[in-house]
C-alpha cells in the first residue's frame, strides 16, 4: 500500500508499507483519522515500512522496484481496490500449487 501524510516539521511524505492482512482495517481507520504517526507503524503491529521519502509521490524508479519486489505488474500496483480479496486469491493460488482456483 502507498500511504501519504504530513510530516511533523511540515511538508509531505509518501511511504510504501506492507500491511498484515489481519491489521488492514485497523490501519485504514487509523490513517483515515489523519492523526496516525507513521513512525509507530511497525511498533503498532501493522507490518513493515518498505521505503519512504519526502514529497507528494515516490520517484518512478522506487515504484518500479517495489512492484518488482512483490512480483506485481507496475500497472496493477495502484489498481487493487480490495486488498483482502487479492491476498485471499494469492493464498488460494499458493494452496493449489500455483494454479488459480
Amino acid at each position: 500500500m502507498l500511504a501519504f501524510g504530513q510530516m511533523e516539521q511540515g511538508g509531505q511524505y509518501w511511504c510504501y508499507v506492507a500491511i498484515k492482512p489481519s491489521r488492514y482495517d485497523a490501519f485504514k481507520q487509523a490513517m483515515d483519522s489523519k492523526q496516525y504517526n507513521m513512525q509507530r507503524f511497525a511498533g503498532d503491529g501493522y507490518g513493515e515500512v518498505i521505503v519512504s521519502g519526502e514529497g507528494v509521490t515516490p520517484p518512478q524508479d522506487i515504484t518500479r522496484q517495489v512492484a518488482n519486489m512483490f512480483g506485481i505488474p507496475i500497472g496493477q500496483l495502484f489498481t487493487v481496490t480490495d486488498p483482502k480479496g487479492a491476498v485471499s486469491q494469492q493464498l488460494k493460488t499458493l494452496e493449489t500449487g500455483g494454479n488459480p482456483a
